[in-house]
């Protein structure tokens, strides 16, 4: 009796298991037409597009001066004076150009807005809509496919090139922020990578929404180590706080 029952356990675990991601691959899929485009859609998206701009680099400021306040401070200090003068600006430079990246991926959000809803599930996995040369305007639009197991090799793939364009920045940071704060830049690095591989499984293996946790752990990741290139340019070019408009004093 027990020799059966395991694999009658596991048989009834699988069926659950692909109903479930069954139901939630659907949603959005390639049998359904686009939405209808919402002409408000574009002023929808411009709080939160401002928001993942802003907020966590705030975060990762924060988290950056804790770890500066809190960890090996007499060897940050150490590695901070070996900095060449002026060479603040250099990890500046890296900020913007992390700024930057951010903003050319966040854009497009403005439009997609506009062509998608937050519940039309993975066909906003799609990066671009195609449709047919010489159809007319009633003809449908051309979509990745969204179900099975070639629905699967998209969003894996989907993943990948969201990887690409978003990593170069991560790569200067882990170089420029390591020379200061080489073991936290260590554990940020394996925190950014745990974060990528839970964003590929959860949108291959579930579908859009699964991959928000990684998502949000690669950003987090991402921010501190950003956070630290901002920490040590500014004491480097001879900053001990950052005032916001005389609202709020940041001490360094």
């Amino acid at each position: 009796p027990g020799s059966a029952s395991a694999p009658c356990c596991l048989e009834l675990f699988a069926l659950r298991f692909v109903k479930k991601h069954k139901q939630t691959s659907m949603a959005g899929s390639v049998q359904e037409s686009m939405p209808e485009i919402d002409p408000l859609g574009f002023l929808k998206i411009l709080p939160m597009f401002i928001l993942t701009l802003l907020v966590p680099r705030v975060i990762g400021l924060f988290a950056a001066r804790y770890i500066y306040k809190n960890g090996a401070t007499i060897l940050y200090d150490k590695q901070l004076g070996s900095l060449a003068e002026e060479e603040g600006w250099v990890f500046l430079a890296a900020v913007v150009f992390g700024f930057v990246v951010s903003w050319v991926n966040n854009y497009p959000m403005f439009y997609k807005g506009m062509v998608m809803r937050f519940n039309s599930g993975n066909l906003r996995a799609n990066m671009m809509i195609y449709k047919a040369v010489g159809s007319d305007e009633k003809a449908p639009h051309v979509v990745l496919e969204t179900e099975g197991p070639v629905g699967s090799y998209n969003r894996a793939n989907r993943s990948l090139t969201h990887f690409i364009e978003n990593s170069l920045p991560v790569v200067i940071a882990i170089l420029l922020a390591g020379r200061v704060f080489a073991k936290p830049t260590f554990f940020c690095s394996a925190v950014f990578a745990m974060g990528r591989i839970m964003h590929q499984i959860g949108y291959a293996s579930i579908g859009y929404g699964a991959h928000a946790p990684g998502f949000l752990i690669t950003a987090l990741s991402t921010a501190v180590l950003e956070g630290f290139c901002i920490l040590i340019a500014a004491k480097n070019l001879g900053y001990s706080s950052l005032n916001v408009e005389g609202v709020y004093k940041f001490e360094l």
